[in-house]
């Protein structure tokens, strides 16, 4: 008969196998790793542990910075166990809380579920990711307004920027697998080529969202196509590009996004329509 690993240990083995390291009883003064802790409920809190102590760095006592590599910390273990499948149910001062599935997923669902929970939970509402006819089916819902809500600001800017074709099959009341008040259906696949421009949309997004409010509704991202570029540009041009457009609201400025992309090193040229409606060719910054 097998022996069930506790989610304790599932989540160790998540952190280690991510070079994130897990601190074992009482922190020492300068220690830096995670601790965890199963609740109750059968969740796991991973809380990040920053120069010995556990928990957000909100009063005096930390040094200056701590909060923003606390914040990078729990940002990297959030990465690494939501790129298992696991469910975030909830974010605390303490750190983030997960559920680990109940069994095993299939790889398309598992990279939903990662993309979702990583770029695209808006902490309102809730995703039940399955299996659907050779693609995958996710059902969004929570209370009022929720649904409009975590749709258009957060989920699909996020499957969008992942490459995933996505189309809407239902709507309606209630769910087949939990008690919700609304309830959107959506089908999904991830994307099959241009993994590495994909891989930069994820970058810039978060990069964005770090530094602006809004961005979902204002920024959309793909990889480049050759005719997207200016007509003198090189055949490969396009490879590992972003086609960047940036539709504009009222809590920015026309080159609010230009400036923060440039002062991280990204490097913005025209597209083959020049600066058309806020259009942009994006790359990384040189190596």
């Amino acid at each position: 008969m097998s022996v069930q690993t506790s989610p304790v240990a599932l989540a160790r083995q998540i952190l280690s196998a991510a070079s994130l390291p897990v601190i074992d009883g009482e922190p020492l003064e300068d220690s830096r790793g995670y601790q965890l802790r199963e609740n109750s409920d059968g969740t796991v809190t991973v809380c990040p542990v920053l120069d010995g102590r556990p928990g957000a760095p909100a009063n005096p006592v930390f040094r200056g910075g701590s909060m923003s590599e606390w914040r990078a910390m729990n940002r990297a273990a959030l990465d690494a166990v939501t790129a298992e499948g696991w469910e975030r149910t909830g974010d605390t001062w303490d750190g983030n809380v997960f559920r680990a599935p109940a069994g095993p997923l299939a790889p398309m669902v598992k990279e939903t579920i990662h993309v979702l929970e990583r770029d695209g939970q808006p902490g309102y509402a809730r995703f039940d990711v399955s299996p659907y006819m050779g693609a995958v089916s996710i059902d969004v819902a929570g209370g009022w307004n929720c649904r409009e809500l975590s749709i258009s600001d957060v989920a699909l800017p996020a499957l969008h920027a992942a490459g995933f074709d996505v189309s809407t099959v239902h709507e309606g009341e209630g769910a087949e697998r939990r008690e919700w008040g609304t309830l959107h259906h959506l089908v999904v696949r991830p994307p099959v080529e241009r993994r590495e421009e994909w891989a930069l949309a994820h970058t810039v997004r978060r990069l964005l969202q770090s530094k602006h409010t809004h961005v979902g509704w204002n920024v959309h991202m793909k990889p480049a196509l050759p005719e997207r570029l200016p007509e003198d540009a090189a055949p490969d041009a396009h490879r590992g590009a972003l086609f960047f457009r940036f539709d504009g609201h009222a809590v920015h400025g026309p080159r609010d996004f230009d400036h923060t992309l440039q002062d991280a090193g990204y490097v913005l040229g025209p597209s083959r329509h020049e600066w058309w409606r806020n259009v942009r060719i994006l790359r990384p910054a040189a190596p």
